[in-house]
């Protein structure tokens, strides 16, 4: 299925439950995917990612970001504490603060950074 076969999805779906058209954020999972299928990706406009794998994200995304503006990285999935400060270095969100150890640890390295990040708690 093409990025503009789901966005058209997306769409219907925005329209079917009320929802304002362009409400709705896509965010495509680069997990384990190879440089060359993001970049097609990229390159057709699409700039929300996710990625669950902090080194992984850190081997591809600031070539990315250098290479192609707009883009939105999301960390997803649980996040270990030793891996904080490079999540919060590299993305735009976190999805998954899921315990207080996390909380503190990200308030402490938005405080250094002298930044926000957004976060999702569950």
């Amino acid at each position: 299925m093409s990025l503009n076969e789901i966005k058209n999805q997306v769409r219907q779906a925005e329209i079917e439950f009320s929802r304002k058209v362009g409400s709705t954020k896509l965010i495509a999972v680069s997990k384990v995917q190879p440089n060359e299928r993001i970049e097609a990706v990229l390159e057709q406009g699409h700039r929300v990612f996710g990625e669950n794998r902090i080194q992984e994200a850190q081997s591809k995304w600031p070539d990315f970001k250098e290479q192609f503006e707009g883009i939105e990285l999301h960390i997803i999935g649980p996040l270990q504490t030793n891996k904080t400060r490079a999540a919060m270095e590299l993305a735009d969100c976190i999805h998954t603060l899921d315990r207080t150890k996390l909380a503190t640890t990200m308030a402490r390295i938005a405080q250094e950074l002298g930044s926000v990040l957004n976060s999702l708690c569950r």
